[in-house]
Protein backbone atom coordinates (compact mmCIF):
# COMPACT_ATOMS: atom_id res chain seq x y z
CA UNK A 1 0.00 0.00 0.00
CA UNK A 2 1.36 3.41 -0.99
CA UNK A 3 1.54 6.12 1.68
CA UNK A 4 -1.29 8.66 1.92
CA UNK A 5 0.97 11.65 2.52
CA UNK A 6 4.09 12.93 0.77
CA UNK A 7 6.01 12.64 4.05
CA UNK A 8 4.86 9.05 4.48
CA UNK A 9 5.75 8.37 0.88
CA UNK A 10 9.30 9.69 1.40
CA UNK A 11 9.67 7.61 4.56
CA UNK A 12 8.57 4.50 2.67
CA UNK A 13 11.11 5.13 -0.09
CA UNK A 14 13.96 5.95 2.33
CA UNK A 15 13.23 2.77 4.27
CA UNK A 16 12.54 0.58 1.25
CA UNK A 17 15.28 1.36 -1.25
CA UNK A 18 17.99 -1.31 -1.39
CA UNK A 19 21.44 -1.65 -2.92
CA UNK A 20 20.20 -3.87 -5.74
CA UNK A 21 18.32 -0.85 -7.10
CA UNK A 22 21.48 1.20 -7.57
CA UNK A 23 22.22 1.39 -11.30
CA UNK A 24 25.73 1.26 -12.73
CA UNK A 25 25.42 4.92 -13.76
CA UNK A 26 24.39 6.00 -10.26
CA UNK A 27 27.23 4.01 -8.68
CA UNK A 28 29.84 5.46 -11.03
CA UNK A 29 28.59 9.03 -10.69
CA UNK A 30 28.33 8.82 -6.92
CA UNK A 31 31.87 7.41 -6.63
CA UNK A 32 33.14 10.42 -8.61
CA UNK A 33 31.22 12.69 -6.24
CA UNK A 34 32.64 10.92 -3.19
CA UNK A 35 36.23 11.10 -4.44
CA UNK A 36 35.90 14.79 -5.30
CA UNK A 37 34.24 15.61 -1.97
CA UNK A 38 36.97 13.86 -0.01
CA UNK A 39 39.63 15.73 -1.98
CA UNK A 40 38.15 19.20 -1.50
CA UNK A 41 37.44 18.36 2.14
CA UNK A 42 41.03 17.35 2.77
CA UNK A 43 42.27 20.52 1.07
CA UNK A 44 39.79 22.48 3.17
CA UNK A 45 41.50 21.34 6.36
CA UNK A 46 44.23 23.87 5.54
CA UNK A 47 41.86 26.86 5.67
CA UNK A 48 41.38 29.43 8.41
CA UNK A 49 37.67 28.70 8.82
CA UNK A 50 38.40 24.98 9.32
CA UNK A 51 40.95 25.72 12.05
CA UNK A 52 38.50 28.01 13.84
CA UNK A 53 35.64 25.49 13.94
CA UNK A 54 38.02 22.63 14.77
CA UNK A 55 39.42 24.57 17.72
CA UNK A 56 35.90 25.35 18.92
CA UNK A 57 34.75 21.73 18.59
CA UNK A 58 37.54 20.48 20.85
CA UNK A 59 35.40 21.44 23.86
CA UNK A 60 33.18 18.42 23.08
CA UNK A 61 34.14 14.88 23.98
CA UNK A 62 32.56 11.44 24.41
CA UNK A 63 33.50 7.79 24.49
CA UNK A 64 32.67 7.61 20.79
CA UNK A 65 34.85 9.46 18.31
CA UNK A 66 35.24 9.80 14.55
CA UNK A 67 38.07 10.83 12.25
CA UNK A 68 38.85 14.43 11.42
CA UNK A 69 40.02 14.23 7.84
CA UNK A 70 43.72 14.85 7.34
CA UNK A 71 44.54 14.50 11.05
CA UNK A 72 46.11 11.38 12.51
CA UNK A 73 45.74 12.29 16.20
CA UNK A 74 42.62 14.46 16.21
CA UNK A 75 39.18 12.88 16.66
CA UNK A 76 35.82 14.29 17.74
CA UNK A 77 32.40 12.90 18.70
CA UNK A 78 30.54 11.84 15.53
CA UNK A 79 28.27 14.89 15.45
CA UNK A 80 31.18 17.30 15.60
CA UNK A 81 33.31 15.25 13.22
CA UNK A 82 30.44 15.56 10.72
CA UNK A 83 30.30 19.30 11.40
CA UNK A 84 34.03 20.01 11.13
CA UNK A 85 34.56 17.81 8.06
CA UNK A 86 31.46 19.33 6.43
CA UNK A 87 32.87 22.82 6.98
CA UNK A 88 36.15 21.69 5.41
CA UNK A 89 34.32 20.45 2.30
CA UNK A 90 32.75 23.86 1.61
CA UNK A 91 35.48 26.08 3.06
CA UNK A 92 36.74 27.02 -0.42
CA UNK A 93 33.48 26.58 -2.37
CA UNK A 94 35.25 23.78 -4.25
CA UNK A 95 32.60 21.06 -3.82
CA UNK A 96 30.17 19.72 -6.40
CA UNK A 97 27.01 21.50 -7.56
CA UNK A 98 23.77 20.02 -8.83
CA UNK A 99 20.68 21.19 -10.68
CA UNK A 100 18.35 22.41 -9.26
CA UNK A 101 21.00 24.37 -7.42
CA UNK A 102 22.62 22.88 -4.33
CA UNK A 103 25.90 21.34 -3.15
CA UNK A 104 24.64 17.78 -2.60
CA UNK A 105 27.62 15.72 -1.42
CA UNK A 106 29.10 17.85 1.35
CA UNK A 107 25.95 17.71 3.46
CA UNK A 108 25.76 13.91 3.30
CA UNK A 109 29.19 12.28 3.07
CA UNK A 110 30.80 13.73 6.24
CA UNK A 111 27.77 12.65 8.28
CA UNK A 112 27.81 9.11 6.90
CA UNK A 113 31.55 8.60 7.39
CA UNK A 114 31.39 9.93 10.96
CA UNK A 115 28.36 7.75 11.71
CA UNK A 116 29.93 4.64 10.18
CA UNK A 117 32.82 4.92 12.64
CA UNK A 118 30.42 4.96 15.58
CA UNK A 119 29.08 1.47 14.97
CA UNK A 120 30.49 -1.34 17.14
CA UNK A 121 33.51 -2.97 15.51
CA UNK A 122 31.68 -6.24 14.96
CA UNK A 123 28.91 -4.44 13.03
CA UNK A 124 30.82 -3.51 9.90
CA UNK A 125 29.43 -0.95 7.47
CA UNK A 126 30.21 -2.06 3.94
CA UNK A 127 31.04 0.15 1.01
CA UNK A 128 27.72 -0.82 -0.53
CA UNK A 129 25.92 0.29 2.64
CA UNK A 130 27.68 3.63 2.33
CA UNK A 131 26.86 3.98 -1.37
CA UNK A 132 23.18 3.24 -0.78
CA UNK A 133 22.83 5.66 2.13
CA UNK A 134 24.76 8.34 0.22
CA UNK A 135 22.46 8.02 -2.77
CA UNK A 136 19.36 8.10 -0.59
CA UNK A 137 20.62 11.39 0.82
CA UNK A 138 21.33 12.78 -2.65
CA UNK A 139 17.95 11.60 -3.95
CA UNK A 140 15.96 13.24 -1.16
CA UNK A 141 17.68 16.57 -1.83
CA UNK A 142 16.93 16.40 -5.54
CA UNK A 143 13.30 15.41 -5.09
CA UNK A 144 12.67 18.25 -2.63
CA UNK A 145 14.26 20.76 -5.01
CA UNK A 146 11.95 19.59 -7.79
CA UNK A 147 8.95 20.63 -5.68
CA UNK A 148 9.70 24.27 -6.53
CA UNK A 149 10.25 26.01 -9.87
CA UNK A 150 11.91 28.80 -7.89
CA UNK A 151 14.59 26.31 -6.80
CA UNK A 152 15.66 25.73 -10.42
CA UNK A 153 17.39 29.12 -10.47
CA UNK A 154 20.40 30.33 -8.52
CA UNK A 155 18.99 31.03 -5.03
CA UNK A 156 18.13 34.47 -3.65
CA UNK A 157 16.99 33.94 -0.05
CA UNK A 158 18.11 30.65 1.51
CA UNK A 159 21.33 28.73 0.84
CA UNK A 160 19.97 25.40 -0.52
CA UNK A 161 22.39 23.02 1.27
CA UNK A 162 21.21 24.42 4.58
CA UNK A 163 17.65 23.49 3.62
CA UNK A 164 17.62 20.35 1.46
CA UNK A 165 21.12 19.31 2.56
CA UNK A 166 19.93 18.97 6.14
CA UNK A 167 17.03 16.81 4.97
CA UNK A 168 19.33 14.73 2.78
CA UNK A 169 21.76 14.16 5.63
CA UNK A 170 18.89 13.03 7.88
CA UNK A 171 17.60 10.65 5.20
CA UNK A 172 21.07 9.21 4.53
CA UNK A 173 21.77 8.65 8.22
CA UNK A 174 18.30 7.19 8.70
CA UNK A 175 19.11 4.70 5.97
CA UNK A 176 22.46 3.75 7.49
CA UNK A 177 20.79 3.35 10.90
CA UNK A 178 18.05 1.17 9.34
CA UNK A 179 15.26 3.33 10.76
CA UNK A 180 11.69 2.10 10.26
CA UNK A 181 9.15 4.19 8.35
CA UNK A 182 7.80 6.02 11.40
CA UNK A 183 11.31 6.87 12.54
CA UNK A 184 12.12 8.12 9.02
CA UNK A 185 9.11 10.47 9.21
CA UNK A 186 10.32 11.79 12.53
CA UNK A 187 13.89 12.20 11.28
CA UNK A 188 12.59 14.37 8.42
CA UNK A 189 10.44 16.40 10.84
CA UNK A 190 13.34 16.98 13.22
CA UNK A 191 15.68 17.89 10.36
CA UNK A 192 13.19 20.43 9.01
CA UNK A 193 13.36 22.30 12.31
CA UNK A 194 17.14 22.48 11.93
CA UNK A 195 16.99 23.60 8.28
CA UNK A 196 17.69 26.98 6.71
CA UNK A 197 20.39 29.64 6.52
CA UNK A 198 20.21 33.07 4.88
CA UNK A 199 22.12 33.69 1.68
CA UNK A 200 23.33 37.01 3.10
CA UNK A 201 26.23 35.09 4.65
CA UNK A 202 27.54 34.03 1.23
CA UNK A 203 31.09 35.21 0.54
CA UNK A 204 31.95 35.11 4.25
CA UNK A 205 33.54 32.56 6.58
CA UNK A 206 30.02 31.65 7.72
CA UNK A 207 28.89 30.07 4.45
CA UNK A 208 30.93 26.86 4.96
CA UNK A 209 29.12 26.41 8.28
CA UNK A 210 25.92 25.85 6.29
CA UNK A 211 27.33 22.57 4.95
CA UNK A 212 28.83 21.59 8.30
CA UNK A 213 25.56 22.24 10.09
CA UNK A 214 23.58 20.35 7.46
CA UNK A 215 25.78 17.28 7.97
CA UNK A 216 25.72 17.53 11.76
CA UNK A 217 22.02 18.40 12.11
CA UNK A 218 20.89 15.67 9.75
CA UNK A 219 22.89 13.11 11.71
CA UNK A 220 21.48 14.40 14.97
CA UNK A 221 17.93 14.32 13.58
CA UNK A 222 18.27 10.65 12.62
CA UNK A 223 19.73 9.75 16.03
CA UNK A 224 16.98 11.61 17.89
CA UNK A 225 14.34 9.89 15.77
CA UNK A 226 15.84 6.55 16.69
CA UNK A 227 15.57 7.55 20.34
CA UNK A 228 11.82 8.05 19.80
CA UNK A 229 11.59 11.84 19.44
CA UNK A 230 8.46 12.66 17.45
CA UNK A 231 7.58 15.51 15.10
CA UNK A 232 4.95 16.50 12.56
CA UNK A 233 4.19 13.44 10.42
CA UNK A 234 3.28 15.66 7.45
CA UNK A 235 6.29 17.96 7.47
CA UNK A 236 6.82 17.65 3.70
CA UNK A 237 3.14 18.15 2.88
CA UNK A 238 2.54 21.48 4.55
CA UNK A 239 3.07 25.09 3.52
CA UNK A 240 4.22 25.71 7.09
CA UNK A 241 6.59 22.73 6.88
CA UNK A 242 9.10 22.48 4.02
CA UNK A 243 6.88 24.89 2.13
CA UNK A 244 8.13 27.68 4.41
CA UNK A 245 11.34 27.83 2.37
CA UNK A 246 9.73 28.27 -1.08
CA UNK A 247 7.04 30.59 -2.42
CA UNK A 248 5.81 28.02 -4.97
CA UNK A 249 6.17 24.75 -3.04
CA UNK A 250 4.22 21.91 -4.67
CA UNK A 251 5.03 18.52 -3.09
CA UNK A 252 4.52 15.35 -5.10
CA UNK A 253 4.71 11.67 -4.25
CA UNK A 254 7.79 9.76 -5.36
CA UNK A 255 7.82 6.96 -7.95
CA UNK A 256 7.07 3.46 -6.72
CA UNK A 257 9.92 1.39 -5.32
CA UNK A 258 9.64 -1.10 -8.13
CA UNK A 259 12.18 0.00 -10.80
CA UNK A 260 12.83 3.21 -8.89
CA UNK A 261 14.29 5.98 -11.15
CA UNK A 262 17.16 7.78 -9.40
CA UNK A 263 17.55 11.47 -10.17
CA UNK A 264 21.33 11.05 -10.30
CA UNK A 265 20.77 8.67 -13.22
CA UNK A 266 19.06 11.52 -15.08
CA UNK A 267 21.10 14.51 -13.88
CA UNK A 268 24.84 14.45 -13.19
CA UNK A 269 26.63 17.03 -11.02
CA UNK A 270 29.13 19.71 -11.98
CA UNK A 271 32.65 19.22 -10.59
CA UNK A 272 34.68 22.40 -10.26
CA UNK A 273 38.19 22.93 -11.62
CA UNK A 274 38.88 25.86 -9.27
CA UNK A 275 37.40 26.91 -5.90
CA UNK A 276 34.72 29.52 -6.56
CA UNK A 277 30.98 29.93 -7.08
CA UNK A 278 29.84 27.78 -9.99
CA UNK A 279 28.56 30.72 -12.06
CA UNK A 280 32.09 32.11 -12.26
CA UNK A 281 33.27 29.04 -14.15
CA UNK A 282 31.55 30.21 -17.34
CA UNK A 283 33.31 33.56 -16.88
CA UNK A 284 36.71 31.93 -16.42
CA UNK A 285 36.49 29.88 -19.62
CA UNK A 286 35.27 32.82 -21.70
CA UNK A 287 37.93 35.16 -20.27
CA UNK A 288 40.72 32.62 -20.82
CA UNK A 289 39.66 32.30 -24.45
CA UNK A 290 39.71 36.09 -24.90
CA UNK A 291 43.20 36.24 -23.41
CA UNK A 292 44.46 33.71 -25.97
CA UNK A 293 43.27 36.06 -28.71
CA UNK A 294 44.90 39.09 -27.04
CA UNK A 295 48.41 37.79 -26.36
CA UNK A 296 50.90 35.90 -28.48
CA UNK A 297 51.79 33.23 -25.90
CA UNK A 298 50.74 32.04 -22.45
CA UNK A 299 53.83 33.70 -20.96
CA UNK A 300 53.03 37.10 -22.42
CA UNK A 301 51.65 39.87 -20.22
CA UNK A 302 48.16 41.19 -20.83
CA UNK A 303 48.42 44.70 -22.35
CA UNK A 304 46.34 46.38 -19.63
CA UNK A 305 47.36 49.87 -20.76
CA UNK A 306 45.73 49.21 -24.15
CA UNK A 307 42.42 48.04 -22.61
CA UNK A 308 39.59 50.58 -22.51
CA UNK A 309 36.94 48.40 -20.81
CA UNK A 310 35.89 44.83 -20.08
CA UNK A 311 32.21 43.91 -20.41
CA UNK A 312 30.83 40.74 -18.82
CA UNK A 313 27.42 39.59 -20.00
CA UNK A 314 26.19 37.39 -17.15
CA UNK A 315 22.89 36.59 -15.41
CA UNK A 316 21.84 38.86 -12.59
CA UNK A 317 23.09 37.16 -9.43
CA UNK A 318 23.51 39.86 -6.82
CA UNK A 319 25.74 37.98 -4.42
CA UNK A 320 28.23 37.16 -7.20
CA UNK A 321 28.39 40.80 -8.31
CA UNK A 322 31.39 42.08 -6.35
CA UNK A 323 33.37 44.73 -8.24
CA UNK A 324 36.11 45.08 -5.62
CA UNK A 325 36.42 41.94 -3.45
CA UNK A 326 38.36 42.44 -0.22
CA UNK A 327 38.81 38.81 0.89
CA UNK A 328 39.26 35.34 -0.56
CA UNK A 329 35.61 34.54 0.20
CA UNK A 330 34.39 37.64 -1.64
CA UNK A 331 36.75 36.88 -4.53
CA UNK A 332 35.24 33.40 -4.85
CA UNK A 333 31.86 35.10 -5.28
CA UNK A 334 32.86 37.74 -7.82
CA UNK A 335 32.22 37.59 -11.56
CA UNK A 336 34.58 40.52 -11.93
CA UNK A 337 37.48 39.03 -9.97
CA UNK A 338 37.41 35.70 -11.81
CA UNK A 339 37.17 37.38 -15.20
CA UNK A 340 40.11 39.69 -14.49
CA UNK A 341 42.22 36.92 -12.97
CA UNK A 342 41.63 34.66 -15.97
CA UNK A 343 42.45 37.52 -18.35
CA UNK A 344 45.71 38.19 -16.50
CA UNK A 345 46.81 34.59 -15.90
CA UNK A 346 45.07 32.54 -18.57
CA UNK A 347 43.50 30.13 -16.06
CA UNK A 348 42.22 29.82 -12.49
CA UNK A 349 43.58 27.73 -9.64
CA UNK A 350 43.57 27.39 -5.87
CA UNK A 351 46.38 29.96 -5.72
CA UNK A 352 44.30 32.53 -7.62
CA UNK A 353 42.52 33.41 -4.38
CA UNK A 354 45.59 34.09 -2.25
CA UNK A 355 45.85 37.56 -0.73
CA UNK A 356 48.89 38.27 -2.91
CA UNK A 357 46.88 37.70 -6.08
CA UNK A 358 43.77 39.49 -4.83
CA UNK A 359 45.72 42.63 -3.93
CA UNK A 360 48.09 42.88 -6.91
CA UNK A 361 47.95 46.29 -8.65
CA UNK A 362 47.41 44.89 -12.16
CA UNK A 363 44.27 43.07 -11.06
CA UNK A 364 42.91 46.12 -9.25
CA UNK A 365 43.52 48.26 -12.35
CA UNK A 366 41.65 45.79 -14.53
CA UNK A 367 38.77 45.52 -12.05
CA UNK A 368 38.23 49.28 -12.38
CA UNK A 369 37.70 48.82 -16.11
CA UNK A 370 35.20 45.94 -15.73
CA UNK A 371 31.42 46.27 -16.03
CA UNK A 372 28.54 43.81 -15.86
CA UNK A 373 25.58 43.58 -18.21
CA UNK A 374 22.53 41.35 -17.70
CA UNK A 375 20.91 40.33 -21.01
CA UNK A 376 17.25 39.37 -20.53
CA UNK A 377 17.83 35.97 -22.17
CA UNK A 378 20.60 35.08 -19.68
CA UNK A 379 18.58 33.40 -16.94
CA UNK A 380 20.20 32.65 -13.56
CA UNK A 381 20.07 28.89 -13.93
CA UNK A 382 23.09 26.59 -13.86
CA UNK A 383 21.46 24.60 -16.64
CA UNK A 384 21.08 27.46 -19.13
CA UNK A 385 23.21 30.51 -18.24
CA UNK A 386 26.05 31.75 -20.40
CA UNK A 387 28.84 34.28 -20.11
CA UNK A 388 30.25 36.57 -22.77
CA UNK A 389 33.48 38.45 -22.13
CA UNK A 390 34.26 41.42 -24.38
CA UNK A 391 37.47 43.42 -24.14
CA UNK A 392 37.45 46.80 -25.92
CA UNK A 393 40.86 48.26 -26.69
CA UNK A 394 41.77 51.94 -26.95
CA UNK A 395 41.85 51.62 -30.74
CA UNK A 396 38.10 50.76 -30.52
CA UNK A 397 38.59 47.14 -31.55
CA UNK A 398 36.78 44.50 -29.48
CA UNK A 399 37.72 40.90 -28.75
CA UNK A 400 34.92 38.66 -27.44
CA UNK A 401 34.15 35.10 -26.58
CA UNK A 402 31.18 33.31 -25.09
CA UNK A 403 30.99 30.21 -22.90
CA UNK A 404 27.76 28.23 -22.77
CA UNK A 405 29.15 25.08 -21.13
CA UNK A 406 32.41 25.01 -19.17
CA UNK A 407 34.59 21.92 -18.75
CA UNK A 408 33.38 20.24 -15.55
CA UNK A 409 29.69 21.03 -16.12
CA UNK A 410 27.37 18.02 -16.26
CA UNK A 411 27.09 18.50 -20.03
CA UNK A 412 30.89 18.36 -20.31
CA UNK A 413 32.05 16.28 -17.31
CA UNK A 414 35.66 16.02 -16.21
CA UNK A 415 37.51 13.05 -17.62
CA UNK A 416 38.53 10.45 -15.05
CA UNK A 417 42.18 11.47 -15.44
CA UNK A 418 41.39 15.12 -14.68
CA UNK A 419 39.20 14.20 -11.70
CA UNK A 420 42.09 12.18 -10.27
CA UNK A 421 44.53 15.03 -10.94
CA UNK A 422 42.25 17.41 -9.03
CA UNK A 423 42.05 14.98 -6.10
CA UNK A 424 45.80 14.38 -6.05
CA UNK A 425 46.58 18.09 -6.26
CA UNK A 426 44.20 18.81 -3.38
CA UNK A 427 45.54 16.05 -1.15
CA UNK A 428 49.25 16.16 -2.02
CA UNK A 429 50.30 18.30 0.96
CA UNK A 430 47.69 16.91 3.37
CA UNK A 431 48.17 13.12 3.35
CA UNK A 432 51.01 10.66 2.70
CA UNK A 433 51.10 9.24 -0.81
CA UNK A 434 50.02 5.79 0.38
CA UNK A 435 46.92 7.22 2.05
CA UNK A 436 46.09 9.27 -1.03
CA UNK A 437 46.38 6.24 -3.30
CA UNK A 438 44.45 4.16 -0.78
CA UNK A 439 41.49 6.55 -0.91
CA UNK A 440 41.40 6.45 -4.71
CA UNK A 441 41.56 2.65 -4.77
CA UNK A 442 38.92 2.31 -2.04
CA UNK A 443 36.46 4.73 -3.63
CA UNK A 444 36.79 3.18 -7.09
CA UNK A 445 36.04 -0.24 -5.57
CA UNK A 446 33.58 0.92 -2.94
CA UNK A 447 30.78 -1.47 -3.89
CA UNK A 448 33.19 -4.38 -3.17
CA UNK A 449 34.56 -3.09 0.15
CA UNK A 450 33.52 -5.21 3.11
CA UNK A 451 34.36 -2.67 5.82
CA UNK A 452 34.40 1.01 4.88
CA UNK A 453 36.36 1.90 8.02
CA UNK A 454 39.35 1.52 5.68
CA UNK A 455 38.29 4.86 4.20
CA UNK A 456 38.46 6.60 7.57
CA UNK A 457 41.87 5.07 8.21
CA UNK A 458 43.22 6.55 4.99
CA UNK A 459 41.45 9.88 5.60
CA UNK A 460 43.28 10.24 8.90
CA UNK A 461 46.61 9.86 7.12
CA UNK A 462 47.33 6.43 8.51
CA UNK A 463 49.22 4.18 6.12
CA UNK A 464 48.31 0.77 7.43
CA UNK A 465 48.73 -2.31 5.26
CA UNK A 466 45.94 -3.93 7.23
CA UNK A 467 43.56 -1.31 5.86
CA UNK A 468 43.92 -2.67 2.36
CA UNK A 469 42.86 -6.10 3.60
CA UNK A 470 39.41 -4.68 4.33
CA UNK A 471 38.91 -3.95 0.62
CA UNK A 472 37.59 -7.43 -0.13
CA UNK A 473 34.40 -8.62 -1.82
CA UNK A 474 31.32 -8.69 0.40
CA UNK A 475 30.75 -12.00 2.10
CA UNK A 476 27.71 -11.03 4.20
CA UNK A 477 24.45 -9.22 3.38
CA UNK A 478 24.82 -5.44 3.43
CA UNK A 479 22.18 -4.98 6.16
CA UNK A 480 23.29 -7.81 8.44
CA UNK A 481 24.04 -5.48 11.37
CA UNK A 482 21.58 -4.83 14.21
CA UNK A 483 20.18 -1.39 14.88
CA UNK A 484 22.79 1.17 15.75
CA UNK A 485 21.18 2.60 18.85
CA UNK A 486 20.41 -0.76 20.35
CA UNK A 487 24.06 -1.62 20.02
CA UNK A 488 25.02 1.70 21.55
CA UNK A 489 22.59 1.21 24.42
CA UNK A 490 23.89 -2.29 25.03
CA UNK A 491 27.43 -0.97 25.28
CA UNK A 492 26.42 2.04 27.41
CA UNK A 493 27.46 4.56 24.73
CA UNK A 494 25.55 7.36 23.05
CA UNK A 495 26.28 9.76 20.25
CA UNK A 496 27.38 13.16 21.48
Amino acid sequence: MWAKTVTGNFAKVIHGLNANQLTDEVIQRSKRMILDTLGVGLLGTSTEVFHKVAQYSKIYSSDLSSTIWGHLDFRLPPLYAAFVNGVAVHSMDFDDTWHPATHPSGAVLPALIALSEAFPQKKKISGLDLLLAFNVGIEVQGRLLHFSREARNIPRRFHPPAVVGTMGSAAACAKLLALDQLECKNALAIAASYAGAPLANAATQIKPLHIGNAAKNGLEAACLALQGLQGNKQILDMESGMGAFYTDYNPQTLPTLQSYPWLLDQQDVAIKRFPAHLATHWVADAASSVRRKLVESSESLLPIDKIEKVILKVPEVKYVNRPSPASEHEARHSFQFVACSALLDGSMSVQSFSSENIDRPALRELLCKTQLEHPPDNTPSFDSLYCQVSVTLRDSSTISDRCTTFYGHWRKPLEKEDLEKKFQSNVLNILPTESMEGIIETVYNLEKVEDCSVLSTFLSGQSASTSREAALPLSVPANSYVLFTKSMQNSGQTLA
